[in-house]
């Protein structure tokens, strides 16, 4: 009888012990999948981060070109000087504009919440669940 009360306890703190395992092993298979999705992400921002520089420089070597050639020929009745000073006006917009535009689209929070990233790292790590109990 206290042989089979043993057997009984003992499957059963088994029984407990494999669950356990179980769900820790669902979680850890979780945090390594979303560790693998977010490495992915940041490998395709690196990616899309070098082809918008890539994209600039082409850019601004074409807008240099143009500028140049623009002021070599603009026939407006202007000083020299003042030819100068609009060119480098123009210029330094361009660059403005330009450095506004990279800062925006190479943004890591942007790119964690456009992909999906954040929602699924908060899921694993349970962020949620503990803040709803």
């Amino acid at each position: 009888m206290i042989k089979c009360l043993f057997k009984g306890i003992m499957s059963s703190i088994a029984v407990g012990m494999l669950t356990n395992y179980r769900h820790l092993s669902i979680r850890l298979l979780k945090i390594e999948a979303a560790k693998a999705y977010l490495h992915g992400v940041r490998m395709a921002r690196l990616s899309a981060i070098g082809l918008i520089r890539a994209g600039l420089m082409i850019g601004l070597v074409g807008l240099g070109a143009l500028l140049f050639h623009v002021g070599l020929f603009v026939l407006l009745p202007w000083t020299i000087k003042a030819k100068a000073l609009f060119g480098l006006c123009l210029g330094l917009a361009y660059v403005v504009c330009g450095g506004v535009m990279l800062r925006a689209a190479t943004n890591e929070k942007t790119w964690m919440e456009k992909s999906g990233a954040a929602k699924m790292l908060d899921e694993v790590t349970g962020a949620n669940n503990q803040t709803k109990e």
